[in-house]
C-alpha cells in the first residue's frame, strides 16, 4: 500500500437559541545510515519472484533532496519484472536492476528528507543468485545534484541456502478511527443560567501503527446558521490563541488528551478556539504509532438575549492523517 489512508468521522452539530431546539548548500557525505535492515522472502538459491525489503533511518538531513537510493545485492541476482510492493518515508519511485545494483529512483524527490526518518522500500519480482552462501547489501542515499552521496551503510547478512526456511510475517498498514457522537443539540434559553452556556463532550479515538505518527485534524462546514442565515458566531480563539472565557453569542471547542496529552497544539488545553470552516485545523500532532489514544473535545456554546432566535446548525468533520 502506497498511500496514506485517511479515516473520517462527522458530528453533526445542531445548536438553538432562546428556547427552539439548537441544534544549494554543498552535499554532506557519507555518514553512516542506522538500523540498516535486509530481507527476503525466499531464500532458496534460483528462486523467483522474490520480494526484497530494505528499512533504514537516514543519518543526515538532504542537502538538496532524496532522489534515489542505491541496494547492492549478491552477484548473479537477476530479474523478471521489477515492481514496488511498498514503500514509506520516501516518495514514490521505479525501480531497476543494473548488474549487482538495484536504484530505486523518486519521481517527485522532496525538497529534504530530515535526519533519523525510517524508510522502507519493497520490490517484488528478482530471481536469487544460484550461488549459495551469505550475503550483505550496502545501501546508499543520493540526492539529484551529481547523484552524490548523503549516506551509505550496510545490512545485516542473510544466508542463501537450499536448507533454510524463508519466515514471513505481514503486518499490513492499519489505522482505525472512532467518534462516540453522531450528533449533538443543544436547548438554549439565555433567561436561565443553567440553559443560557452549555456544553457537550466528543469522544475520539486513533489507534494506528503508522511509523510517523498522525495528524488529528477538525473543520466545521459553517460556521452554525439558521435557515434564514443568522450566524451564532465562532468563539474568537484560535489553536495558537485559545481563550479561557469564551464571550456571550459564539459557539467553540477546547481538547483534552489523558493518554496524549503532549499532542495536543497549540493552547487548545487551556482555552477555547472557533472552528474553522475555511481550513482544516491541526488539533493534535504525535509522532509515533499508538494502540490507543483518546481525546475529549468539549463543544461550547453561550447565548445571552442579543442572540437572535433561531435553529443554528452546523457539520463537523475530525480526520485523521496517518503518516507511514
Amino acid at each position: 500500500m502506497s498511500s496514506s489512508r485517511t479515516r473520517q468521522r462527522v458530528a453533526a452539530v445542531v445548536a438553538l437559541a432562546i428556547g427552539a431546539v439548537l441544534a544549494t548548500a554543498p552535499p554532506a557525505h557519507a555518514a553512516a545510515l542506522t538500523s540498516v535492515s535486509w530481507a527476503t522472502s525466499q531464500p532458496q538459491p534460483n528462486a523467483a519472484n522474490v520480494r526484497y525489503t530494505w528499512t533504514f533511518t537516514t543519518a543526515t538531513t538532504s542537502p538538496n533532496d532524496l532522489a534515489a537510493v542505491t541496494m547492492t545485492v549478491p552477484v548473479g541476482t537477476t530479474s523478471g519484472v521489477l515492481s514496488v510492493a511498498d514503500f514509506y518515508g520516501i516518495g514514490a519511485g521505479s525501480v531497476a536492476l543494473v548488474g549487482n545494483v538495484v536504484t530505486y529512483t523518486v519521481a517527485l524527490p522532496a525538497a529534504s528528507i530530515a535526519a533519523g526518518t525510517p524508510i522502507l522500500i519493497s520490490i517484488d519480482g528478482f530471481i536469487n543468485s544460484g550461488t549459495p552462501g551469505d550475503a550483505t547489501s550496502t545501501v546508499t542515499t543520493q540526492d539529484s545534484v551529481g547523484n552524490a552521496t548523503i549516506d551509505s551503510a550496510a545490512s545485516n547478512t542473510l544466508t542463501f541456502s537450499n536448507s533454510s526456511t524463508a519466515v514471513t510475517v505481514v503486518v499490513p498498514r492499519s489505522t482505525a478511527f472512532t467518534s462516540d457522537t453522531t450528533g449533538i443539540t443543544m436547548l438554549m434559553d439565555p433567561s436561565v443560567t443553567a440553559l443560557a452556556t452549555q456544553t457537550r463532550d466528543v469522544s475520539l479515538t486513533v489507534k494506528t501503527n503508522a511509523i510517523n505518527g498522525y495528524t488529528l485534524q477538525t473543520r466545521i462546514n459553517q460556521q452554525l446558521t439558521t435557515s434564514g442565515g443568522t450566524v451564532l458566531s465562532a468563539v474568537a480563539g484560535t489553536v495558537g490563541a485559545s481563550v479561557p472565557a469564551p464571550a456571550a453569542n459564539s459557539f467553540g471547542y477546547t481538547i483534552s488528551s489523558a493518554s496524549r496529552a503532549a499532542a495536543v497544539q497549540g493552547q487548545l488545553a487551556t482555552g477555547y478556539a472557533g472552528y474553522d470552516h475555511l481550513a482544516p485545523a491541526n488539533i493534535a500532532v504525535y509522532g509515533g504509532a499508538t494502540n490507543s489514544d483518546t481525546y475529549v473535545l468539549r463543544n461550547r456554546a453561550a447565548v445571552n438575549h442579543l442572540q437572535a432566535t433561531g435553529k443554528y446548525t452546523g457539520s463537523i468533520t475530525y480526520t485523521v492523517l496517518p503518516s507511514y
